[in-house]
């Protein structure tokens, strides 16, 4: 028998799953074909639909519930399927996402970024062709004292290039028609400008009208900062790819501004100071000091006969040759500096620091960055936070303070001053004095030259060849000391750890070994003396001019005979 239920109600296949994927099926195809139809691209259709998602996505929940309602008025029935509970997941789930992307657009101001993406998009899909305009002026300069060249532009491109240098004598050409005119009762000198419009559009009028929007300003001169403006005036309402090039004289101060493009300075010019807030920014062969701010983009600099100093937020940083002073402060990029003919300081910050050939003295600070130190002439004082630090042929004095993280140091000719939290250190072929204080870390050092004094609380201090004095203190410690020669005293002490030694069989020195719940196996004829407390054992070789003191408290001490170079044990 049939049930009243089922006998008159029509057969239903499946839950509402078909139901979701017909209609993505309906809005996916309607949108390819709304694009296919239209000839926009499909990214400007999404840029263009996200303020009205963000705004009325509610009312698809409203007309839904509506439905719903009807359809329950109409036919008693307004059951909900697995389908519709995942569409109605989803449907909320991305309205909030719109939602919550328009409010950060609207609170950080990234309309303008919107536009340019726009523009960019409308450039690379459009069938529109490119024109360009390009506008020429000569400026008059004084010949005498420094003038500083201010070229800032809203966004685009700045070039500066040094004018071929004029023989005495001669007067360089000049456009009458686009020459400002000269500074007066002073010698002048010319300097050339060239505004560069690209511009896509359909027709030539409206392009041409859009470039016309665009215009190079010039001076006057300021003749209190001796400063002339360059600069370009935009009415807002022309979207124009930007390229000024300016070919100024020799020894003219420049200063370059842009918010979105790149900066590229070459020539033998005074002062130099360039930014960018979005691009990167260049600077070749300059006289003079030279500072860089960058963000989101690089910044190189080459062959800087001046100080240097590099402001740079996520843009990597490099330096090939300054023979002043460099300073860089740095943020989420690395930074490579060689050839650097004075002092460096770098501060950073999520940014490799790496540093080469150069003379130093040398400061870095980093935070959750590594260093590299690889052939340096003078000083160097390394601190890292959770960064490894790594370096190499260090001619002076190296101070080093890390956290928990590895350091090797290899040829270090001065004395090396180590204080760690933490982590594996490595020291070869240490010339100088050497003190480590390692904490929980782990440490090994061979080739020692200088005298030599090690500090940790927990972890192993191994030490493979000693030239002068050792001293080793570990809390809970493991030491393990071996050595070819003896050239000065021996003090391994060490709470509850064991001590190995190995020492040559010829020399001058007396051992002289204690522990206080430990044993004692040493190669050398030791005598006992106590039985209380902390007995001690004693020994000599030769005539004893070197003490070797060993100490643990409730450790075990080994002291064994290190066999010669090409010798068996």
């Amino acid at each position: 028998m049939t049930g009243s239920a089922s006998a008159g109600d029509p057969p239903r296949s499946g839950g509402g799953c078909g139901t979701v994927f017909g209609i993505g099926l309906i809005v996916g195809g309607g949108l390819f074909l709304w694009v296919n139809l239209t000839d926009t691209p499909l990214a400007l259709l999404l840029l263009d639909a996200l303020p009205v998602a963000a705004v009325w996505w509610p009312v698809l929940l409203v007309v839904w519930g509506a439905w719903k309602v009807l359809t329950r008025l109409r036919t008693g029935r307004a059951g909900l399927g697995f389908g519709e509970i995942l569409l109605l997941l989803l449907l909320i789930l991305g309205g909030t996402v719109f939602t919550l992307v328009q409010r950060v657009i609207e609170s950080q101001g990234l309309h303008p970024r919107l536009a340019e993406l726009r523009r960019l998009v409308e450039q690379q899909s459009s069938p529109f062709p490119l024109h360009v305009f390009v506008t020429d002026e000569t400026v008059s300069l004084p010949a005498e004292g420094e003038v500083e060249i201010l070229i800032s532009l809203p966004a685009g491109n700045i070039r500066v290039e040094a004018a071929p240098a004029v023989e005495p004598g001669t007067t360089p050409a000049s456009n009458p028609e686009t020459a400002t005119p000269a500074v007066k009762g002073e010698a002048v000198v010319e300097g050339r400008l060239q505004l560069v419009k690209r511009v896509w559009a359909a027709d030539d009028d409206e392009a041409a009208a859009r470039a016309d929007a665009v215009r190079l300003r010039t001076g006057p001169l300021d003749p209190e900062s001796r400063r002339f403006p360059v600069r370009v005036d935009d009415s807002g309402t022309s979207e124009v790819a930007l390229e000024l090039l300016a070919t100024l004289p020799a020894g003219t101060r420049v200063s370059a501004f842009t918010e979105e493009g790149w900066v590229r300075i070459d020539g033998p010019f005074g002062r130099v100071e360039a930014r960018t807030d979005d691009g990167s920014v260049e600077v070749r062969r300059t006289a003079g000091p030279v500072s860089l701010t960058v963000r989101n983009g690089a910044a190189w600099a080459s062959g800087i006969e001046g100080a240097l100093e590099i402001r740079a937020r996520r843009a990597a940083v490099e330096v090939d040759g300054v023979v002043g002073t460099a300073t860089v402060e740095a943020e989420g990029a690395p930074v490579w500096i060689s050839g650097a003919g004075s002092s460096v300081t770098v501060r950073s910050r999520n940014a490799p620091v790496a540093i080469a050939d150069s003379v130093g003295p040398i400061e870095i600070e980093a935070r959750i960055s590594p260093i590299t130190l690889n052939r340096i002439a003078g000083s160097a004082v390394l601190q890292s936070d959770f960064g490894d630090i790594a370096a190499t042929s260090i001619e002076g004095p190296l101070q080093i303070r890390i956290n928990s993280a590895e350091l090797e140091v290899r040829r270090a000719s001065s004395g090396v001053d180590v204080q760690a939290d933490g982590g594996l250190l490595i020291l070869d072929d240490v010339a100088g004095s050497l003190t480590v204080a390692s904490g929980r870390g782990e440490v090994q050092a061979s080739r020692l030259s200088g005298p030599a004094d090690f500090a940790g609380d927990t972890g192993a201090i191994t030490v493979r060849g000693f030239g002068n004095s050792l001293s080793i203190t570990g809390g809970d410690a493991e030491v393990d000391v071996a050595t070819d020669t003896i050239a000065g005293d021996v003090a391994l002490t060490t709470g509850r750890g064991d001590v190995r030694l190995a020492l040559p069989s010829a020399g001058s020195f007396a051992i002289s070994a204690q522990t206080g719940g430990g044993d004692v196996d040493s190669d050398f004829t030791l005598e006992k003396h106590g039985t209380d407390g902390m007995p001690r054992w004693e020994g000599r070789v030769g005539s004893g001019a070197e003490a070797v003191a060993i100490s643990t408290e409730g450790g075990d001490i080994t002291v064994r005979v290190r066999p010669a170079a090409g010798e068996a044990r």
